[in-house]
């Protein structure tokens, strides 16, 4: 719960919900879907679909919420079907009433649900690859050209100083403290250790222990001697695995792969 109230507090936050409400809403005002081009002027188009518009944008922005928060589908295929599924399920069924019973009975030809769906759904797809595209960052290569890449940085990155801001490979608490290491060094954070791990929730990786999260990727091997799991992070620093978290290192970097140290 406390992942979805924090990732909708960001959709809340940020400028994107308006300016779709924006955009959409004078779209389809243009356009007249269902009949309303011919039944209604433009003034009037627009004072009927604002509203509409921007009960489908909140709904879309709570399941937005759910899906990137709740299942950790955010920048997935599988989020971006599902997304669009569920905004087919919730908000097919209210167009159609409205259209049918509220709007004038010329309406009613057009008025097919599976109209609405497709609507719905092409809208849904459209917004979620214009949300996506606008994380694409572009990163040099070696021969001084650009390349883009599709990269989300975790909401934990926010609060890191820009000399520090790397791959986040370790966090670990400290009283009310929590140190972050990172690829370019360690940061200190006034926070909880269980906040800052839902801020890492777009990074692979698993809390190895009651103070202890660590990301995969910034493991460079895994040492097992006398019962005992310690993870190296690639800066070197050690992580200890309590024997509850056992089952998750075992997962990631299999023991039968080497006896002592496995490479990340």
């Amino acid at each position: 719960m406390g992942v979805f109230l924090k990732v909708l507090g960001e959709e809340a936050r940020s400028f994107v919900p308006w300016v779709l409400w924006l955009t959409v809403s004078l779209a389809v005002a243009v356009s007249g879907p269902f009949g309303s081009y011919s039944a209604m002027s433009l003034g009037e188009r627009a004072m009927f679909w604002a509203p509409v518009i921007a009960g489908a944008v909140s709904v879309a922005t709570v399941i937005r919420a759910f899906v990137h928060g709740v299942l950790g589908l955010r920048g997935t295929l599988r989020g971006t079907f599902l997304g669009a599924g569920l905004n087919c399920v919730a908000m097919c069924p209210p167009l159609f009433l409205l259209i049918k019973f509220v709007l004038p009975p010329m309406f009613l030809g057009a008025s097919y649900i599976g109209e609405i769906a497709l609507l719905v759904a092409s809208m849904s797809f459209g917004i979620c690859a214009l949300r996506d595209s606008g994380d694409a960052k572009p990163e040099p290569v070696k021969d001084g050209a650009m390349r883009v890449v599709h990269r989300r940085d975790p909401r934990l990155m926010r609060r890191i100083d820009a000399p520090l801001q790397g791959e986040i490979w370790a966090i670990t608490v400290r009283d009310h403290y929590v140190d972050v290491q990172t690829s370019r060094g360690k940061a200190s954070l006034l926070m909880r250790f269980t906040d800052a791990i839902d801020e890492v929730d777009c990074v692979p990786g698993a809390q190895v222990h009651r103070s202890h999260w660590v990301a995969w990727a910034g493991v460079g091997s895994v040492c097992r001697e006398g019962g005992k799991i310690n993870l190296h992070l690639k800066n070197g620093h050690q992580i200890p695995v309590s024997r509850n978290n056992r089952d998750k290192v075992d997962a990631q970097f299999p023991p039968m792969v080497s006896a002592k140290d496995v490479a990340a």
